[in-house]
């Protein structure tokens, strides 16, 4: 758990290192700053005070480059004035993040930094209402509470400094809010209505509503609110007076306005506008046919003659009504008195059988049978005597009467009825009285006939023909057509079609055709559609028309290849020949399709046909292909045209001879030795043909001087090779005609003419050697060889002059090492000697000493080998010590120096020591990689008599295979018995797999490791 917390501390450490925030406000001005890099991330913690001023900063990302960053000093600041709604608008947290670099030339430093920028707002927006003016429709008498949209207002800041509330402004009218925030601050805004709108009291309020945000001091947005109360139908009309009277003699001209009853609305529009009927409770078949009522001012009208004896009192009620949704209506009473005036005509009343119109008009179709019955004419009057007796006659001899009896008479038909003759008949009944005076009374009616669809659609023209350019756009006119039917409504009403698609669309109303899309004359010259007119009865009738469409030509094509490119063969030194045939097409016509030829290289010429000739011989040496360009143009008002890339290859003839490169006249002699060994390649006869192929394919023969075949010529390769020897005494030349003919038919050849010397020479010479590289790898390595040899004679002889120098100072530091070792050994009992034990004080291992030792690498070391000796150099010791024990001491320095002299001199150290002087001579000298051991040295020296010494004190030696050891003497007690003891049973010891090293250690009884303490002690270099 603690291992993690450290690691959470860490991960913390690193993101709060890696992220710094700055905040600033919103229009802060340019170049104020926003923080400081190096301050923020403590940059100067780890560098020097140079270092940190070697630092350079830059953005690594800048959204919207709104900042700026001092490039030295590292300073954030704002590029320009930071309106946070433009940059963020509607987010509540407006952030920019950047990558700044640090970094350095003056040291390795990159670095880079996250830097996240909060822009706070300001309330510097007021709030606002799109659009400013808002016009309600509210009916009236709307429910208390109910609510209207509206829209809300937008505030481009955020936070706090955007819209908080809205008010109503008066609030004390008819008229609240209902504000509502959403969750993501919005406002859904409500008009309510809070008291009872009545338009006919006041049709139109105006409030404002007020849009306020939570900056300290409010900014404020205004919406004005009109509003319409629209009226609803809640008013009924009201009459003038409730009930209506009037008086009339019979005898009143029919037409006469008697009465006029008014009703008033206090609605609008439809809901107030009043119109006047009978109402459907009264007689209204009577009333009808006696009076008629205006529906729009209400007069009421005589429409037929009053009759006393028949009807003397009208009773009835009159509506007025308005029009809204909801019809609202008033009644009225109405009385007519009739008054009577004496004598009466008859009395008329006309019924239709079928298709009439009130009493005024029929309809009849077209095409009805003769003698049926349209009609029935009832005719009574009341008058006594003959004023009572009634005759009735027609007017129109295409209908008659047929009487029937008591029941009046009936109107039928007597000729034929065609529509497209005569539309309609104007009919007129007479019935009159036996009276005196007489009287009499008419009725007038309109008979309409109606159309059959008889009559198919007929255009004015047979044919219709129309002329556009290709390529037009869509929508183009073409042409217009018209077709006429003799037939009247739907019969008449005609719909125009195209019978397919030719790209062409007609309108079906008005018969205008135009293009539906780019015609193409190269696809469809012309186009022939049948255009269709179809009336609308039933069934339907059609009739139709052709259209001839020519279109145009325009000059839209190109010439065109049916190849990409041409390739045509030429012989060479022709002239004015055929090379070959272009052709191109062009699709246009007349002269937008007149192909015309050019060519863009005067050596050939084309003709009107597309045929290309050469204008002057083609040479194959000069240039072996031709390409030239073919322009094909068409002689259209604007000219179009094409390019085709044409090939002629040029066929070589044999029109060269070989030519000789070498001999020339210049350089036509060789020589050789004569004793050149047979086979040898003496030269190649060079030669070329500038012709190709087998025309400049070459044979070389000798045609003369070469006398004994002394020389050979390659026919093919044109080598000359020696193949011939005989003995001569002096120089001789050889003057060789050479012919070089080529392949070609005929065949074409030249000759050149080479002189060969046979040099006289007595040394016995080796053939010419082919092959230059060898000599070159030769002298490289003759080279190599000699450099090698120089270096290794300068190296042996610096070892040699080392070598002597090393031996010069070890025979002069022996000799002090001599003298220290006789004050040494001074007070040595001479038993110790006796023993021939030598010790050394405790001390004489801890000296310092100098060594110098040479090896050469592998083959060398076996046959040299010099190692250096140590030197005891503590300056306690006399050099010069008499005493009796002199020539002793003398004799142990002498075997410290050279352990191998003579018996005479070694007779001093016996036992341990003389072991190991026998053991030596069986050793021989071996590198184990590390140098040789002392005994080794003894054995492997190239000068016997060099004095050897061993090394005793200084552990890291090169010159020796093992650790040196100090001599430990004995202390005096009797521990030189038990050595003495352990020297002899050493004699006896196997020394069998041991090195001489080891086998001088056991021989003497060294502690080898007894020095492990000293390896520390530095030591002199070894040289090798």
């Amino acid at each position: 758990m603690e291992m993690l917390y450290i690691l959470l501390c860490i991960f913390s450490s690193a993101i709060a290192q890696s992220l710094v925030t700055f905040t600033i406000k919103e229009d802060t001005p340019r170049l104020h700053s926003v923080g400081s890099i190096p301050d923020a991330f403590n940059l100067t913690a780890d560098l020097s005070r140079d270092q940190f001023d070697s630092l350079r900063y830059q953005f690594l990302t800048n959204p919207e480059n709104l900042f700026d960053i001092g490039n030295i000093s590292g300073e954030l600041r704002t590029n320009t004035s930071i309106d946070r709604e433009s940059v963020c608008e509607f987010q509540a947290d407006c952030q920019k993040d950047l990558a700044v670099t640090v970094r350095s030339k003056a040291f390795s430093y990159t670095k880079i930094f996250n830097v996240r920028v909060i822009i706070e707002d300001i309330n510097d927006n007021s709030p606002v209402f799109e659009p400013s003016s808002l016009r309600l429709a509210i009916p009236e008498h709307s429910s208390i509470g109910t609510s209207y949209k509206i829209h809300s207002a937008t505030d481009k800041d955020v936070g706090i400094n955007s819209i908080q509330s809205y008010q109503i402004i008066p609030e004390n009218g008819p008229f609240g809010l209902n504000v509502t925030k959403s969750l993501d601050g919005s406002f859904f805004v409500r008009v309510v209505i809070k008291q009872i709108l009545d338009r006919e009291i006041k049709n139109y309020y105006q409030f404002n509503i007020r849009a306020l945000d939570g900056g300290s001091t409010p900014n404020v947005g205004v919406l004005t609110v009109n509003v319409d109360i629209l009226d609803i139908n809640d008013n009924s009309p009201v009459f003038t007076h409730t009930s209506y009277n009037k008086s009339v003699q019979e005898n009143v001209t029919v037409g006469t306005n008697i009465l006029q009853c008014v009703a008033t609305d206090k609605d609008t529009l439809d809901n107030g506008k009043v119109s006047y009927r009978f109402s459907l409770r009264s007689d209204l078949e009577a009333l009808k046919s006696k009076f008629s009522i205006n529906a729009e001012t209400g007069q009421i009208q005589v429409i037929s003659q009053l009759n006393y004896g028949e009807q003397n009192l009208y009773e009835f009620f009159i509506e007025a009504f308005d029009h809204g949704e909801e019809v609202r209506v008033s009644q009225a009473k109405v009385t007519i008195n009739v008054l009577d005036a004496g004598n009466n005509a008859p009395y008329m009343h006309v019924t239709f059988f079928e298709g009439g119109n009130g009493n005024e008009s029929v309809s009849i179709k077209e095409g009805t049978k003769e003698d049926v019955s349209i009609a029935h004419i009832k005719v009574w009057d009341n008058d006594p005597g003959q004023n009572g007796q009634v005759d009735c006659s027609i007017s129109n001899p295409a209908f008659g009467l047929q009487e029937m009896g008591s029941s009046g008479y009936v109107v039928v038909i007597k000729s034929s009825l065609d529509y497209e003759t005569v539309k309609s008949y104007q009919v007129t009944v007479t019935c009159q009285d036996q009276g005196s005076p007489s009287m009499s009374s008419t009725k007038s009616f309109t008979v309409n006939i109606v159309d059959d669809n008889d009559n198919a659609p007929k255009f004015v023209q047979r044919i219709y023909q129309a002329y556009i350019p290709e390529n037009n756009p869509s929508g183009m006119k073409v042409a217009e057509v018209l077709a006429k039917d003799a037939d009247s409504g739907v019969n008449a009403v005609i719909r125009y079609s195209l019978d397919g698609d030719y790209g062409l669309v007609i309108d079906s109303t008005s018969g205008v055709i135009v293009t539906s899309r780019p015609l193409d004359r190269e696809a469809t010259p012309q186009i022939t559609v049948r255009v269709l007119a179809v009336d609308q009865g039933n069934p339907p009738l059609t009739g139709t028309t052709s259209l001839f469409v020519n279109v145009q030509d325009v000059n839209d094509n190109a010439p065109r290849f049916n190849v990409t490119q041409y390739s045509f063969n030429v012989y060479e030194n022709m002239n004015n020949i055929k090379v070959g045939t272009v052709h191109a097409v062009d699709l246009d016509t007349d002269l937008n399709g007149q192909i015309l030829y050019t060519v863009n290289d005067d050596t050939f010429e084309i003709r009107g046909d597309g045929t290309i000739f050469t204008r002057r011989p083609l040479d194959y040496e000069a240039k072996r292909v031709h390409t030239f360009t073919v322009t094909a143009r068409d002689q259209g008002e604007q000219v179009q045209s094409t390019n085709i890339n044409v090939i002629v290859h040029v066929i070589d003839t044999n029109d060269n001879a070989p030519k000789c490169v070498f001999p020339d006249e210049y350089n036509h002699t060789v020589s050789l030795p004569y004793l050149t060994k047979i086979g040898s390649l003496i030269t190649t006869v060079q030669a070329y043909d500038a012709d190709s192929g087998r025309n400049s394919h070459l044979s070389f023969q000798i045609l003369s001087g070469n006398g004994h075949q002394t020389f050979k010529l390659d026919s093919n390769s044109g080598e000359l090779f020696y193949d011939n020897t005989f003995i001569i005494r002096k120089d001789s030349v050889f003057r060789l005609n050479i012919s070089i003919s080529d392949q070609g038919e005929p065949s074409l050849s030249s000759t050149c003419v080479l002189e060969v010397m046979l040099t006289h020479t007595n040394m016995s010479m080796e053939p010419f050697s082919d092959d230059d590289t060898n000599n070159k790898y030769v002298v490289i390595c003759v080279i190599v060889v000699i450099i090698t040899i120089f270096f290794s004679t300068v190296l042996i002889t610096v070892i040699i002059i080392i070598r002597r120098n090393d031996r010069q100072n070890r025979e002069r530091k022996a000799q002090q090492e001599k003298m220290r070792n006789l004050q040494q050994f001074q007070g040595i009992d001479k038993r110790y000697y006796q023993n021939q034990t030598p010790t050394f004080p405790e001390d004489l291992g801890k000296k310092k000493k100098k060594e110098v030792s040479f090896s050469l690498e592998d083959d060398l070391d076996k046959s040299l080998d010099i190692s250096g000796h140590s030197i005891l150099d503590d300056q306690r010791f006399n050099l010069y010590h008499p005493g009796p024990e002199q020539d002793k001491l003398k004799h142990f320095d002498q075997f410290l120096i050279n352990p191998n002299a003579d018996n005479r001199k070694n007779n001093l150290l016996k036992g341990s020591h003389d072991s190991s002087s026998d053991t030596s001579t069986d050793l021989t000298a071996s590198d184990s990689g590390r140098g040789g051991s002392d005994v080794e040295m003894q054995h492997s020296s190239n000068a016997p008599d060099e004095e050897k010494t061993y090394n005793l004190s200084n552990p890291y030696t090169r010159a020796s295979s093992f650790p040196p050891t100090v001599y430990t003497p004995p202390d005096r007690g009797g521990t030189r018995a038990s050595n003495k003891a352990d020297n002899s049973a050493s004699n006896k010891k196997d020394y069998t797999g041991l090195t001489p090293r080891e086998t001088f250690e056991k021989k003497h009884g060294i502690n080898r490791h007894s020095q492990e303490s000293t390896k520390s002690e530095s030591c002199l270099p070894s040289y090798v």
